[in-house]
């Protein structure tokens, strides 16, 4: 499941291999996917556009075109977003793709379809995302912001971490990576959190998805590639019965609002 640092490596990608492209030609092979838009009405909107630039907000992948124009590609489950050298050869799960010149294309490849394309004018992107919490690895996400979120909470941290109007990007995996490496116990109730361990968890948070985007470049040789974060080398997630890399004991699973929980109960109190 694509988490924050396979966006932003998507992201990443397509600068490298598709900046200033202009779209040719759009086609929409499951049109749930854009649902309430109509593949017509994106197909007319997009043509002749310029990709001015890529961003990433959560886990979303954002096309910004001229004319005050942006694509945004929920990733979703298995969504997978990225520059194809020749459209005549497209990926087996391919749901909207994106023409270029030369015969490449941008397609959005996703195999549960779970994810959804939808355009917007850029100036409404604000409220699109009204609801979303901070980007974890911008400057100004502060420890202190982080608390203030869980300032009316009551359940434990890790549900807490999954929320996306309290921080976004984490997903299961980096939520559970960021527990241990703070060393909090998943299950801890948010309000017996005291500031030293908001510090912990506000430090763990942002140099586990920092090593999460570096690790998911080194073992992602292209952008064609799928980035799949549990194949990356885990402190703790996927682990289960294996030993704890500090302490030697066992890694444990339980199940936390119906997500699997990887913690060490020796190592994280």
């Amino acid at each position: 499941m694509p988490e924050l640092p396979e966006a932003e490596y998507m992201v990443r990608r397509l600068v490298e291999c598709a900046t200033g492209v202009r779209i040719r030609e759009a086609t929409v092979l499951r049109a749930s996917l854009i649902a309430p838009q109509s593949p017509d009405d994106l197909a007319e909107t997009v043509r002749g556009r310029k990709v001015v630039g890529y961003a990433r907000r959560a886990k979303n992948v954002l096309l910004h075109l001229d004319r005050g124009w942006t694509l945004r590609v929920q990733l979703g489950m298995t969504g997978h977003f990225y520059w194809v050298p020749d459209a005549r050869v497209l990926p087996r799960f391919t749901r909207v793709w994106f023409g270029l010149s030369n015969r490449a294309a941008l397609v959005f490849e996703d195999a549960r379809t779970f994810g959804n394309v939808h355009l917007h004018r850029t100036e409404e992107l604000a409220a699109v995302f009204a609801d979303y919490g901070p980007e974890p690895l911008d400057e100004g996400f502060t420890w202190q912001q982080l608390k203030g979120s869980g300032a009316r909470a009551k359940g434990p941290i890790k549900p807490f971490l999954l929320d996306q109007s309290k921080v976004v990007g984490l997903g299961n995996i980096w939520a559970a990576e960021s527990l241990y490496a703070a060393r909090i116990a998943p299950g801890r109730a948010i309000p017996e959190m005291d500031d030293a361990a908001w510090k912990a968890l506000h430090r763990a948070i942002r140099k586990t998805l920092s090593a999460a985007i570096e690790n998911t470049f080194r073992v992602t040789r292209s952008g064609e590639e799928f980035p799949e974060a549990d194949l990356l080398a885990c402190a703790v997630y996927g682990r289960l019965g294996e030993a704890c890399r500090r302490c030697k004991g066992p890694i444990e699973r339980f199940v936390q609002a119906g997500r699997s929980t990887f913690h060490c109960p020796a190592c994280q109190r």
